[in-house]
């Protein structure tokens, strides 16, 4: 076989894998004339082979391939030098696979007043209380059946505006499924662009790649989220599409197998430097107002926008109606896969209206059906039920439970943990001095417990900034507080995973230019959920000239406000250095309104340092070492704290004890081996040079 025949066999086998999912084999014996059609390293039985060749759904999405994307192979054969004839590909595919490739179908006109009169009709049954927004998407997905679409523009741009769980997302989803599946649309894919993912000019390529699979992708619908903390350069290219139905890239691109890849070599034949929209709708999605949106994208973009949809909060009627569909699905759900005939009764219902986070609305609602069924498969485990017992689930003294006969057991799922509350407590009880530094950790759990209350409620919450910056010199306990306040922090609440996550200005500084914002952005990524210590934060701002270093602070003060809800940033470093880098960027300073100020160890405190040093490894200082222990540590805490190490000074200390306390046993094995003496400690002190 030669190398174009080669790579046309290997061209058909991409297409046949990208609508089946499957590896195709095409063998063909010399002594018939028998087509075998393999899709697996194991040969299938006869009925699967029988239902390949009838699979008429993945032969009709062949065809969709072909003709939708057929502009598209055509570049793409001649980039690989493939020479693909479409036509005789069509050919192949009969011969193939026994399937005639028929014209392709024009889009027939449709009843659209019939059509969406149903399918609006339909989305208000999986949507509950958003009729109102349900008419004004409706007549948004109608309306270029009734005007038109201007050549080379959007089917239509929309708005759509509302709180957290209201349906925005599940509304649209519904639609286009049920436009669908009355062939208006050929797809029910929805595209989701997250702007927020986009913080840096050097996400150009990737920001590109994903919009154009969106824009040459089957479905009819792009939904752009976040836009008001998108990248500036990326909001633009957006904003073009909506208004002139193209955005010209600055970049010429080639695609090599399916993929954008910027052009290097200045000459090349059809390259890419414009992304078209047609036949797709364009839709906005906010949480905000609208003047928000005109603010990201001007006046022009709020112009070409025709239809604005406004999800409403649910109200009492529309929480009700999404309670008892949950507790339907929890119902249905116990008996088809635990084997448990529920009861559900209604102070099970009033307690999760009474306790789902208002501002989350129907997605809070679902969150708590979810922590019941884990719950449920929990008890099933420990109970060893599951032969369709009949039981009850309620709520008793403020909480849901599944009632056994000789128990009931608690369905709740806290966020909060009492035990690691009381875990990290203990701990901070153990650490040596830093009251003021206890008493704010304390403070916040307060703080969070009323936020949630006022949540639960419906009322508005009062976040509070809890960056933080922690100054000091080194050894006073600024790391063993961030850890502490990591774990704290998820404990009671306020995030949701609790890692710390260490790093210095060579974890978040790159070598080349366009690489620090991915690399900023990637360690902010794994720190999300907890906390971010940031250790001698001023090594970041080298001064004006430094871009790399300013590049990083700007990108981590837009992600500092991009997730300031579940991401808490610690800069630790000397006092008199912290007051210079935070006027290296204007928001810095606003953004780290806690400061915490870590005293130096006293000698008395240096001492209890010491002791629990000894106690953690086994040992146990006698009195009169610890006496002559205090002495020394106020001596040199006096003369140098800052490169004395504080409480690394008393460990250091502990530890070269240790050692001769050693050589004093071996030559006298009968001595108690866990007293560290006064001849075991040197008390002396040599700064580092």
């Amino acid at each position: 076989m030669s190398d174009r025949n080669k790579r046309r066999e290997e061209e058909k086998n991409r297409l046949w894998e990208e609508v089946m999912n499957k590896k195709r084999a095409y063998e063909k014996n010399s002594t018939t004339e028998t087509v075998e059609l393999v899709t697996g390293a194991k040969k299938r039985s006869e009925e699967t082979m029988d239902m390949l060749k009838d699979a008429d759904n993945a032969m009709e999405e062949l065809r969709n391939i072909l003709f939708k994307q057929q502009k598209d192979l055509e570049q793409m054969s001649r980039e690989n030098g493939l020479d693909l004839d479409l036509d005789k590909l069509q050919n192949d595919i009969q011969t193939d696979y026994g399937v005639e490739v028929k014209e392709e179908k024009k889009e027939q006109k449709i009843d659209s007043k019939a059509v969406f009169t149903a399918v609006e009709e339909e989305t208000n049954t999986e949507v509950i209380g958003q009729s109102e927004a349900i008419r004004q998407l409706t007549v948004s997905f109608r309306r270029p059946f009734v005007m038109g679409t201007p050549e080379g523009k959007p089917k239509n741009v929309i708005l759509v505006l509302g709180p957290k769980g209201s349906g925005k997302h599940e509304a649209i989803a519904r639609m286009t499924r049920a436009l669908y599946e009355r062939q208006v649309f050929v797809s029910d894919a929805v595209y989701t662009i997250d702007m927020s993912r986009y913080t840096s000019g050097g996400q150009e390529q990737i920001f590109l790649q994903d919009l154009y699979e969106a824009l040459q992708g089957t479905g009819s619908v792009i939904c752009f989220e976040k836009f008001e903390t998108g990248f500036p350069s990326f909001l633009r290219m957006v904003d073009s599409l909506a208004t002139e139905g193209k955005v010209v890239l600055n970049k010429r691109y080639v695609l090599s197998k399916g993929i954008l890849v910027e052009n290097q070599t200045g000459l090349v034949k059809d390259a890419v430097d414009t992304l078209r929209v047609e036949d797709k709708y364009l839709v906005f999605i906010t949480e905000g107002k609208a003047s928000k949106v005109q603010d990201a994208f001007g006046a022009d973009f709020m112009y070409h926008v025709l239809d604005t949809v406004t999800f409403k909060p649910l109200d009492d009627e529309a929480v009700a109606k999404t309670i008892d569909r949950q507790t339907e699905e929890l119902v249905k759900k116990a008996h088809d896969q635990l084997q448990l005939e529920l009861t559900i009764e209604d102070a099970l219902k009033d307690w999760v209206k009474s306790h789902f986070d208002k501002t989350q609305g129907a997605t809070s609602i679902r969150s708590i059906f979810y922590d019941f069924y884990v719950s449920l498969t929990q008890a099933v485990l420990d109970h060893n039920l599951g032969s369709y017992e009949k039981l009850t689930v309620t709520a008793r003294e403020e909480s849901p439970v599944l009632v056994l006969e000789t128990v009931e057991v608690n369905l709740a799922r806290e966020k909060t943990s009492k035990a690691e509350i009381a875990a990290v407590n203990a701990e901070m009880d153990e650490i040596v001095g830093l009251v003021e530094v206890k008493e704010y950790v304390h403070s916040l759990e307060a703080h969070v417990r009323m936020q949630k209350l006022r949540r639960e409620q419906g009322m508005k919450t009062a976040e509070v900034s809890k960056h933080m910056i922690f100054t000091g010199n080194p050894g006073t306990g600024k790391t063993t507080i961030a850890r502490l306040l990591s774990r704290y922090m998820k404990a009671i609440g306020a995030l949701t995973q609790g890692q710390l996550v260490e790093v210095t200005r060579a974890d978040l500084v790159a070598q080349y230019v366009g690489q620090t914002a991915p690399l900023t952005m990637s360690v902010i990524r794994s720190a999300i959920g907890g906390v971010l210590f940031i250790d001698e934060a001023y090594a970041l701002y080298r001064g004006k000239d430094d871009a790399f270093g300013l590049e990083a602070i700007d990108t981590l003060v837009k992600a500092m406000e991009d997730n300031r809800d579940n991401l808490i940033v610690i800069l630790a470093g000397y006092k008199k250095e912290m007051s210079t880098f935070l006027e290296a960027n204007s928001g810095l300073k606003s953004r780290f309104p806690n400061v915490i100020f870590f005293p130096d160890y006293t000698g008395d405190e240096l001492v209890k340092i010491a002791c629990l040093q000894a106690k953690s490894k086994g040992y146990v200082i006698d009195e009169p070492a610890q006496e002559k222990l205090e002495s020394f540590f106020n001596d040199v805490q006096k003369e140098n704290a800052a490169e004395a190490g504080n409480g690394r000074l008393a460990r250091n200390v502990v530890e070269e004890a240790i050692l001769k306390q050693s050589r004093r046993i071996a030559a006298d094995p009968e001595q108690d081996m866990s007293l560290l003496k006064d001849e075991d400690f040197s008390y002396s002190f040599t700064p580092a040079k």
